[in-house]
């Protein structure tokens, strides 16, 4: 208490002036009508002012909640659409499945670490074995492929993605399915190539990769990417600049994939054609 006095009677002076100026300001505003609207207009635009930025940061902070949220649906989205696709290739064909279940399943996770300026880059995730995730498979993004799981822990995950030089999948030309392999040179980030397509094939500026298939990791048809040049490699054989769909420096959400029939198809091709 006797702190509060001395700091009282050290600042008086500034404080009886603060006090004054406090009074005569509001005698100002209650007796003359112009001031008065004119302090009512800019405290209006003050506080909502104040409200807008409250606003957008409240906003800020819940972005990473709707990512989220929007990630998820997505994967529900991508389920119920292989459904639908196992459900109509059964019909079409006039065939009574019992087992007509996707062979595919989906596991949300988010980005927590990434590389992106390096030959051998990586990308860690936060989804590991406890969520269920094994190595060699596939990750993805809404805007299409990522990588595939080499390393993890219990609680995460390394992918290995598109853009390191160890990393080759299987692609193919959408509009008339030749196929090939996708591996990056080290150099842009953002472009890959297509390479061993037949130097005959029609193919042209714009048209859209996807994978093939033809693996166990990826389901057919995911994009990869877009046709950015075409050059002849050899006599034989295409070269195709392919501008990858994923922006690896913007990737924030990804989903990993599990193909449920992988270990039966891999035991069947153990036992018959093992070298």
């Amino acid at each position: 208490m006797k702190e509060i006095i001395k700091l009282i009677l050290k600042y008086h002076f500034t404080i009886i002036f603060i006090l004054l100026e406090i009074v005569s300001f509001s005698l100002i505003i209650r007796h003359n009508e112009y001031q008065r609207a004119i302090f009512s207009q800019h405290a209006s635009t003050l506080f909502g002012n104040i409200s807008s930025v409250t606003t957008d940061v409240k906003d800020y902070f819940r972005l990473k909640e709707i990512n989220e949220a929007l990630a998820d649906e997505n994967i529900q989205l991508k389920k119920r659409l292989e459904g639908f696709e196992v459900l109509r290739d059964t019909v079409v064909r006039g065939i009574v499945v019992q087992d007509s279940i996707p062979v595919y399943d989906y596991t949300g996770a988010r980005v927590v670490n990434a590389t992106f300026n390096r030959v051998k880059n990586y990308i860690t995730i936060d989804q590991g074995r406890k969520n269920f995730i094994e190595k060699e498979m596939g990750v993805a993004s809404p805007e299409g492929i990522v990588g595939l799981i080499q390393d993890l822990s219990d609680n995460y995950s390394i992918v290995i993605p598109l853009i390191n030089i160890d990393t080759r999948i299987s692609a193919k030309i959408k509009k008339n399915n030749y196929y090939g392999s996708l591996q990056w040179d080290g150099d842009n980030y953002r472009y890959s190539y297509l390479k061993d397509i037949p130097y005959h094939v029609d193919v042209v500026e714009g048209d859209t990769i996807v994978t093939s298939g033809l693996s166990k990791i990826f389901p057919e048809g995911i994009i990869v990417g877009y046709v950015e040049a075409v050059d002849r490699e050899t006599a034989n054989f295409l070269k195709i600049k392919v501008r990858l769909a994923v922006d690896f420096k913007r990737l924030n959400h990804v989903y990993v994939i599990e193909n449920k029939k992988k270990n039966e198809q891999n035991l069947l091709e153990a036992i018959n054609y093992h070298e």
